[in-house]
């Protein structure tokens, strides 16, 4: 292309960016800072921090202007034509800037400007803000008019400029091509994967409509993309929740894999009961902790649920406003539609099948908890069989026993005459005390065993 089909009039950035009010609010919010560095960039010793007013007070919107006159102006100056606004605001639970840099589009002398000139509104990529746990995301907003000559050029032209501004703009950071559509008679792109990308819109005035009603709904598209920034920021946590979840489903499936090895190797000393124990309360833990993760996936289907409600209701209060059809602002109710509603089925879907994992957990531990407890009351019965068994033996050795009073009886040596004599009676009495104990332990454990397996097998 040549350098007079580069030509853009008035282009303007536009940044809308939000970030959360808890566990940092008030002046110390990161949000501040990004602005206060972007303002720096522009207009020397001006900051939006010094001039923010917190107060508790908001209006039927949930909205509060943190600024004394709405918006801090910065108006151009002889050494530069681009002049800007910052605004402040708290909408519900996030804080929210809307910060424009540009070119005037009042300004009866001004001249259509190339493409190259929107590298100025973004030195070392100061637009696009740092990763903060406290900022949600942001939106960024490229506007320009057609010139006289490129009007009236086909789709394929305008797409390509808006290529030609974003990539400008944004250079290796610039987010892939999206979609396109049109917006009061005007062309507008899109750019940026809503699961991985913050949003870029870029916008080709034609005509003073697009314009005129742009400024009817400014404030409104402030809180439709803060909705956005909710559920895209809301399906890219999932995503890491989804991760972890994965994962501690694949290690509870060892977990069970390797607690069946061990009871197709039990035996019958029980000595195996112990390690079952353990593995109980091991689950036990995992399934607190696969719960919690499972609790936070829910909690982020509930956030993006809500969004989407809030975004559309946002939408239609938009074109009630400026009385237009929703079609209209199909750019924006695609995204309400369609990929709001993609996110909210994945996530359902994800939870019906990481679900079963705790119905697994919870079948485990019955089954071991049932097989611990049969077990260990076997062992106990034999035990107590045992114990039986043995007293019945000490009961027969005692009453032998009894005999001991032999041990006084007389015995003499062998002799000549008398070579082969009987043991001592004491000792006869002993040995017979002895295997009567055997015997009767051994007697009384089989009899014991086949009752209680004729008791089995009537049961």
């Amino acid at each position: 292309m040549d350098a007079q089909v580069n030509n853009i009039f008035a282009p303007n950035v536009y940044l809308f960016a939000y970030s959360l009010t808890d566990g940092a609010e008030g002046s110390k919010n990161p949000l501040w800072q990004a602005a206060d560095k972007i303002i720096n960039c522009f207009f020397k010793d001006k900051n939006i921090t010094d001039n923010l007013i917190f107060s508790d007070n908001s209006n039927s919107d949930n909205r509060t202007y943190l600024l004394k006159d709405d918006s801090l102006n910065f108006p151009s100056t002889k050494d530069s034509q681009i002049e800007g606004f910052v605004q402040s605001q708290k909408i519900q639970d996030c804080y929210a800037i809307w910060l424009n840099i540009g070119y005037s589009d009042k300004d009866e002398n001004a001249e259509d400007v190339s493409v190259e000139e929107l590298k100025k509104f973004n030195p070392n990529h100061i637009l696009l803000l740092p990763k903060s746990d406290k900022i949600l995301g942001q939106t960024l907003l490229i506007t320009a008019w057609l010139t006289n000559k490129t009007k009236q050029r086909d789709r394929e032209y305008l797409r390509n400029l808006a290529n030609q501004c974003c990539q400008t703009l944004l250079g290796d950071k610039t987010p892939p091509f999206y979609r396109a559509g049109e917006l009061f008679d005007s062309a507008i792109f899109e750019y940026g994967n809503p699961k991985q990308d913050s949003q870029v819109l870029v916008w080709l005035f034609r005509d003073e409509m697009a314009d005129r009603q742009y400024d009817k709904y400014q404030q409104e598209l402030i809180s439709l993309f803060l909705y956005r920034t909710k559920i895209v920021k809301a399906f890219q946590d999932s995503r890491l929740i989804y991760t972890a979840l994965n994962q501690a489903y694949s290690e509870i499936e060892e977990n069970l894999d390797r607690i069946q090895q061990k009871l197709n190797t039990s035996n019958t000393n029980y000595t195996y009961l112990d390690d079952f124990k353990t593995q109980l309360k091991t689950l036990a833990r995992e399934s607190l902790s696969y719960t919690r993760l499972l609790r936070k996936m829910e909690d982020f289907g509930n956030t993006i649920e809500i969004n989407i409600y809030n975004y559309n209701e946002k939408i239609e209060e938009i074109c009630g406003t400026i009385e237009i059809d929703k079609e209209e602002l199909s750019i924006f109710k695609y995204f309400g539609q369609e990929t709001g509603s993609l996110f909210s089925r994945q996530i359902k879907a994800d939870l019906g099948y990481f679900e079963h994992g705790t119905d697994l957990i919870e079948q485990a531990i019955a089954s071991i908890r049932g097989i611990v407890e049969i077990d260990q009351a076997e062992a106990n019965q034999d035990l107590q069989d045992l114990i039986q068994a043995v007293g019945v033996g000490i009961a027969a050795g005692a009453i032998v026993a009894s005999t001991s009073g032999l041990i006084t009886q007389p015995w003499s040596l062998p002799s000549r005459d008398r070579i082969f004599l009987p043991p001592h009676p004491f000792v006869i009495a002993l040995v017979a005390s002895v295997l009567c104990s055997v015997g009767a332990f051994w007697v009384a454990e089989k009899v014991i065993k086949g009752r209680r397996k004729h008791s089995k097998s009537n049961s």
